[in-house]
């Protein structure tokens, strides 16, 4: 290895599989540099977008807030592995989001807590914190600001209560509510004035698109797809699909492309814009029938007794729509319960099924990556 130039043995690791590097940085202390060289990492995270993402699965049913992993192409070759991933640094925790690698984590006990942390290194720091304001209902949103290579959460917080609505946890702001930013490395977060908004809908993975995070909003009686831009820092307007007046909607990422799915109680309709931020290119893609997955007709009362007190099981009534796979087929959750994807070109579903699976658990759409926290936290603006 010595004697191959620098760039080839960055090339070769750099099509390793994360928990694989991992391991090499124990190899020898000139391995254990390569690990964190950061063109490495931003090799290593080019080949990795390439492929399907890999799954965060955040359960707390029967261990309290636990985090497993799962590669979508390891399912797809029919290999299914669930990992379990060491405990992060929080005992009680929700995924605010997933960005380049790296998860943002809000301390669900004390809520003026957030961290930035990656799964796989185990690396993690806290962010500076917050003035906390008793029963306040907050949103957050957590990116990466290109221009900068600066990651960036967003917050808006207002004192009324947060509470959990059917398919996602509903922000009941109104239009005072006060948005604050902060630049990870920064000591200190920034006001950037108030909500134009009264309500947020915030699912499980957020959406991020085109350098913008996407939430579901209203504004009156209407329903909205706003976006933020973690570049200029701005609020913005999407136009949505027309496709009749819908009471609401999920936003999902469709390999880089912003999707609106409204979900009925037999089918899942998609609409997918083609170019972003113009209205014309909604398309109807997809409209995908019902399906009862085989692990939830076995179900039955006594087999989720033990799980009653999940904080999952107020979101076990509900079905979505994770994301596209690269080979065309479409991933969707149900229930909070069970994995399967959806076959377009035959209409054919496939229950996902693989040992040790929780039994409540939220998907996270994550992209495994080997960014070290402590280069983030420096401050050079």
């Amino acid at each position: 290895m010595e004697c191959l130039p620098r760039e080839m043995i960055l090339d070769i690791l750099s099509r390793l599989p994360v928990s694989s590097l991992l391991q090499s940085k124990f190899v020898c202390k000139a391995w254990h540099n390569l690990v964190q060289d950061p063109l490495l990492v931003s090799m290593h995270f080019s080949r990795a977008s390439r492929n399907d993402p890999c799954l965060i699965l955040h359960s707390d049913s029967p261990i309290p807030n636990q985090l497993y992993s799962l590669e979508l192409s390891d399912v797809i070759k029919d290999d299914m592995r669930v990992k379990k991933i060491c405990d992060p640094v929080l005992p009680q925790f929700n995924v605010v989001g997933s960005c380049k690698g790296l998860l943002c984590l809000c301390d669900s006990s004390e809520e003026n807590l957030l961290y930035v942390y990656n799964p796989f290194s185990r690396d993690y720091t806290m962010l500076p914190k917050y003035q906390e304001v008793l029963n306040q209902s907050t949103v957050y949103g957590f990116g990466f600001n290109q221009t900068t290579n600066k990651f960036k959460v967003i917050r808006a917080v207002n004192p009324s209560r947060l509470c959990a609505l059917h398919r996602h946890k509903i922000g009941l702001l109104s239009f005072q509510a006060e948005v604050q930013i902060l630049t990870v490395g920064s000591p200190a977060w920034r006001a950037l004035g108030k909500l134009p908004y009264r309500q947020i809908y915030q699912g499980p993975s957020q959406v991020l698109v085109c350098g913008r995070i996407h939430w579901t909003a209203s504004s009156g009686s209407d329903c909205l797809i706003i976006s933020f831009d973690f570049k200029d820092e701005q609020f913005r307007e999407v136009q949505k699909p027309d496709c009749g007046d819908w009471p609401t909607m999920d936003l999902v990422d469709f390999g880089g492309c912003l999707a609106a799915v409204s979900i009925g109680y037999s089918n899942f309709e998609i609409w997918i814009m083609k170019e972003y931020d113009v209205k014309e290119s909604w398309i109807k893609d997809f409209n995908i029938g019902n399906h009862v997955p085989r692990s939830l007709e076995e179900a039955d009362s006594n087999s989720a007794k033990p799980f009653c007190n999940s904080k999952l099981d107020q979101n076990s009534s509900t079905d979505r729509v994770v994301g596209l796979l690269k080979n065309g087929k479409l991933l969707l959750e149900y229930k909070c319960r069970a994995l399967v994807t959806y076959d377009p070109k035959d209409g054919t579903f496939k229950d996902l099924t693989f040992p040790g699976m929780p039994y409540w658990f939220e998907v996270v759409v994550h992209e495994g990556s080997l960014n070290w926290i402590d280069p983030l936290l420096i401050n050079d603006t």
